[in-house]
């Protein structure tokens, strides 16, 4: 077989762009890098540019035309173009069937990132899924709520981290839902009561060869409608349900369009009351806030570089050496309202680091999706229980937190329960 030649473009916009030559120690002649200003100090541009073959920093890589980053890669000659973020999946794979390059394909770009494409695919395969319906109008929304009950979930067919994500709890919420005069397509799907779990891990060409089930307490929806922490803890292997999860994991995977050599992944999962294991979702990329930072700290392995390294055909390069930890991170986000006080450290045992960042004194309103928290932590797990420990952290934030006028809290519907005396 003829030995590929030629650089790789690297669309980016991650906060890695100062250990791409940890990754690619030859980065000055084969990385072509067109990324957000991430990570680089502005007055350091010009210097970070002599690191690569050519450096782009753009305001927002969607701001660039498909024809230009073509142009950019003929121009140089690329030999593979490399993504990380969740947007570029698509984008990266139109391109390389445009220019006739290896790497993930057009089909199982779509399969991760459509997620109507996605869950028919899993369905199909006899994974469960919850029920769900592509609709472009109100009145085909109304026929699937009138099916399936409420409350319902409608989102974006390519969104992520829930942005745009809506649940309908009654009929005056669906009544509310604006008409889209477009017709663009939507997906709704019937709500899933259970407890939330991640897997993250890596596979390489349809199976899964790492695999780290965590329990969530919230999913990231309630995170972005509500003010309920993104918060997330790795789970011990012996828990029951640890390698239900890395199954399903497998299953998914091998279901989906395969991922050519080592990829990360990031699967969203509901167990529910009736011991039923219910995929949300997965990406072909790593998980977002801290995922990566407290997975690389256990793992000894970086989920982006060893997605870009696995993209680039060189995923051999890739060493995990586990330290036996397990490691949680929480993202406390802003409420609706004034924050009135902010704790400036964390007694709890188990903290790893806690940095506060919020603004005492300032008025914060919505987001529509997953923004900067007010603050941040990572903790040591080390009991059975991961819930029960993230429910302690939960439970000293909201005793040492202050909002004025908060008009977000978490419903009690939803809100984890308080340890009762015997249990603490």
């Amino acid at each position: 077989m003829k030995a590929e030649q030629g650089p790789f473009l690297l669309l980016n916009t991650k906060e890695i762009v100062s250990r791409l030559h940890e990754w690619f120690p030859d980065a000055a002649r084969e990385l072509v890098v067109v990324t957000t200003r991430a990570d680089i100090p502005s007055a350091d541009i010009a210097a970070y540019a002599q690191r690569f073959l050519h450096l782009e920093v753009v305001p927002n890589l969607w701001e660039l035309p498909d024809d230009e980053l073509l142009d950019l890669a003929r121009r140089f000659g690329v030999r593979r173009i490399l993504s990380l973020g969740e947007r570029e999946v698509l984008r990266a794979a139109r391109m390389r069937a445009e220019l006739g390059l290896p790497g993930q394909s057009l089909d199982s770009a779509t399969a991760y990132r459509d997620k109507h494409v996605m869950k028919s695919t899993l369905a199909a395969a006899g994974i469960d899924v919850a029920p769900m319906r592509k609709f472009r109008s109100n009145d085909e929304l109304a026929e699937f709520t009138w099916k399936v009950g409420l409350p319902v979930v409608v989102k974006e067919l390519d969104s992520g981290a829930s942005n745009g994500t809506v649940v309908l709890m009654d009929e005056e919420d669906l009544r509310a839902l604006p008409e889209r005069a477009t017709g663009t397509p939507r997906l709704a799907e019937a709500w899933v009561e259970g407890d939330f779990y991640h897997v993250n891990g890596l596979m390489k060409d349809g199976e899964v060869v790492l695999a780290v089930p965590s329990r969530n307490l919230y999913s990231d929806w309630f995170s972005v409608a509500y003010d309920a922490p993104t918060m997330t803890g790795m789970m011990p292997d012996e828990h029951p349900l640890s390698e239900r999860l890395r199954s399903t994991a497998r299953q998914v995977v091998a279901a989906l369009p395969a991922v050519p050599d080592l990829c990360a992944f990031h699967l969203e999962l509901f167990h529910t009351a009736d011991d039923r294991v219910v995929v949300c979702e997965i990406a072909c990329r790593a998980g977002a806030a801290l995922v990566t930072d407290v997975h690389e700290a256990v793992l000894g392995m970086n989920f982006y570089g060893a997605s870009l390294l696995g993209q680039a055909g060189r995923g051999d390069h890739v060493e995990i050496r586990p330290t036996g930890e397990r490691l949680g991170f929480v993202w406390f986000p802003p409420a609706k309202g004034v924050l009135r006080a902010l704790p400036d450290t964390c007694p709890l045992p188990g903290t790893v680091s806690y940095r506060p960042c919020g603004d005492v004194g300032r008025l914060y309103g919505s987001c529509p999706g997953l923004g900067r928290p007010v603050a941040e932590m990572v903790f040591r797990l080390t009991e059975p229980d991961t819930g029960a420990e993230l429910r302690r952290i939960e439970e000293w934030w909201d005793d040492n937190v202050v909002w004025e006028h908060r008009t977000n809290a978490v419903p009690e519907r939803w809100k984890t329960p308080r340890r009762k005396p015997a249990d603490a």
